[in-house]
């Protein structure tokens, strides 16, 4: 499957054109979606009985598949893309209520272009609230797997800057090092030997920094974008 030091990016452009790891993707990321429809339409929705979130599974599905890296952020992208199906849907339901097959005349077509073009306007850019609730949420995910609580870091965080400059500093080195981070993956714990031989680091400094070090690494590599951890 996918590798955990993979950016949500990097995941689905591996998953375009396989069923399966965009199954994944679609199935970690439903709550997403029905936010996107929920907020769209004002009121809860629910799978199984709103067909909003059938239009929306698929809306993902094809948000995946024609993705690439000049679209920006994925979540951003998909948004985008949900959004904009659902117009299509209940344009389409609308027509199919009157009994119109095609726009009659010049005006139904500058309509349909304003509208289309106000949607692009209104939802080309994500939420920042929203993109970051979802960051939060793979974070701390992320966080979890590595055995540390996302409302820990507030406690761990070194209140001098010199200190907490220092630790980033390391965690960048791990970072760019794919032996130490995959060690870290695979253990769950620093490589404390490594980083005092390569970075001449006092082991009980790293150790009292340990939690501090790993989150920023999982961010590093994560490329959150809405995370600076660097500010305390």
């Amino acid at each position: 499957m996918f590798s955990k030091m993979q950016t949500l990016e990097e995941r689905v452009l591996e998953a375009r054109g396989d069923r399966e790891k965009s199954s994944t993707l679609i199935t970690q990321f439903k709550p997403f979606i029905a936010s996107v429809i929920q907020k769209r339409l004002s009121r809860f929705v629910e799978y199984g009985v709103d067909e909003e979130l059938s239009v929306g599974l698929l809306a993902f599905n094809e948000a995946i598949s024609t993705y690439d890296a000049d679209k920006g952020k994925f979540l951003s992208f998909a948004r985008l893309v949900i959004s904009n199906r659902l117009i299509d849907y209940y344009r389409k339901q609308s027509r199919h209520a009157q009994g119109i097959t095609s726009y009659d005349d010049e005006e139904d077509i500058a309509t349909s272009a304003a509208i289309d073009k106000k949607s692009v306007e209104r939802f080309s850019y994500a939420s920042e609230a929203e993109d970051i609730k979802f960051e939060i949420i793979e974070y701390a995910s992320e966080l979890c797997k590595l055995g540390i609580e996302f409302d820990m870091l507030t406690r761990v965080c070194p209140k001098q800057a010199d200190l907490r400059e220092q630790y980033i500093s390391i965690a960048k080195q791990i970072a760019e090092n794919t032996e130490m981070v995959e060690e870290l993956f695979r253990t769950k714990r620093l490589p404390i030997k490594k980083i005092e031989k390569i970075m001449a680091v006092h082991r009980k400094k790293i150790e009292r920094g340990r939690i501090y070090i790993i989150a920023i690494v999982v961010a590093i590599l994560k490329k959150y974008s809405f995370l600076d951890l660097g500010r305390g």
